[in-house]
């Protein structure tokens, strides 16, 4: 019994298995054979074997075939071990066995009502991913970081961190003035841009997935993916918030008093040549302005523009560079919205405060919907442990074939 359990245990590496029954069956029968080449006994001429006969035979004559045993042996437990052998057994802890296989608990599908709100803000976060979001190395140090709440960290970090507070609100903090109260009742979406705008997350009432994905949110990696296209990414956003109203209007599911984007931006519109013709690539942010301000669009702009560049240690490496910020500031002007400057990200926190302040939603009323829960499954996975086997072959073979050489080479020695 123990010894069908330690068999159905028992792992190999395949590919090792493969190879070493290869070398097995190429090896032993060129061994016998090279031995029974090199061992052909050389005949004498005698007139008579009779008294020979009788002589009994040497240990040493009867052991004469040992050597190659032992290198048949040794051979083949070396051959073994390079096989990877091990045992996969599964744990058991404090009394639970989690060795079973996957179990799954099944729940009746059910109804279940929900209280949903039916009115707020839509609210699009508009958030430059471009590599200047980013931190960087010269081949001595990271730099590009910027300070908030003590702490060096990429501008694009702290934008992830101070808006996803944004969203869930935050009960304490040091600064009694800049508690956020959460947007619960508000639709919040996000978008994305650096060359090309990106929707990570359309306007939802859902804010569990919109942290994950602001979470998930990083600067391009590739060149040509790499830009600051301002204008083409606010129109995009405006036309989403345009379809997210007609669609609210229609399902007479929602009812969204006012719309705004938070814009953060690092830097100006920069426009590649090849892209400078198509109408929409290169549209500026003032005149994407104007077809926000046709659909009550509010724009609330935000530059982050540190004056110092820092490194991973805080010490100042040079002076940021300076960027035209007269598109941005327009097109919050336009729309009725505002112009802000960071400078770090605690200006960047205080920002994000005044925004929550400027745009209070009144809470509404909330309506009961009734929505099919899905069957759930608890699945358990089995735990196992990895014994490794291969010692027990590996240095036995090695032993045997040190022991071998040595009896070749000292007691059955051959002259010639």
């Amino acid at each position: 019994m123990f010894f069908g359990d330690f068999l159905s245990d028992l792992r190999f590496d395949f590919i090792n298995l493969g190879i070493s029954t290869c070398l097995i069956l190429i090896i032993i029968p060129a061994l016998i054979y090279s031995n029974y080449k090199k061992n052909k006994t050389p005949r004498i001429r005698f007139s008579s074997i009779k008294n020979i006969k009788h002589t009994k035979k040497s240990l040493k004559v009867r052991l004469r075939n040992l050597p190659l045993w032992l290198r048949i042996l040794a051979v083949t437990l070396l051959l073994v071990s390079f096989t990877h052998p091990y045992l996969e057994r599964e744990v058991k802890r404090e009394g639970v066995d989690l060795g079973e296989h996957e179990k799954k608990e099944e729940k009746k599908e059910e109804r279940k009502k929900i209280k949903v709100p039916t009115e707020g803000i839509s609210i699009q976060l508009l958030i430059d991913r471009s590599g200047s979001m980013g931190t960087h190395n010269n081949g001595f140090v990271n730099f590009n970081f910027t300070k908030f709440e003590n702490n060096l960290l990429s501008k694009l970090d702290v934008v992830k961190i101070v808006s996803k507070r944004f969203i869930m609100g935050t009960k304490e903090t040091s600064r009694k003035d800049s508690v956020f109260s959460g947007r619960g009742n508000d639709m919040i979406g996000l978008f994305t841009f650096a060359r090309y705008p990106f929707i990570a997350c359309p306007l939802t009432l859902r804010h569990e997935l919109l942290l994950d994905y602001i979470s998930q949110l990083e600067t391009v990696r590739l060149r040509e993916e790499d830009g600051t296209y301002i204008g083409y990414a606010l129109e995009r956003a405006i036309l989403q918030i345009i379809d997210a109203k007609s669609r609210a209007l229609k399902e007479n599911a929602y009812n969204i008093k006012s719309s705004i984007i938070i814009l953060i931006t690092d830097g100006e519109q920069s426009i590649r040549p090849e892209d400078s013709n198509d109408r929409h690539k290169a549209l500026l942010p003032s005149e994407a302005a104007n077809l926000a301000k046709d659909n009550k669009v509010k724009i609330y702009s935000i530059a982050i523009s540190p004056h110092l560049i820092l490194d991973e240690r805080g010490t100042v490496i040079g002076n940021s560079r300076n960027f035209s910020v007269d598109e941005i500031q327009k097109a919050a002007e336009i729309t009725g919205g505002k112009f802000y400057h960071a400078r770090d990200g605690d200006a960047l926190y205080n920002i994000y405060t005044e925004i929550d302040k400027l745009e209070k939603s009144k809470i509404p009323s909330k309506k009961e919907l009734e929505v099919r829960v899905e069957k759930t499954k608890e699945i358990k996975k089995k735990e196992t442990e990895k014994i490794e086997l291969f010692q027990l072959f590996l240095w036995p073979g090695f032993i045997i074939l040190i022991i071998e050489i040595f009896l070749s080479t000292i007691y059955f020695r051959r002259i010639p």
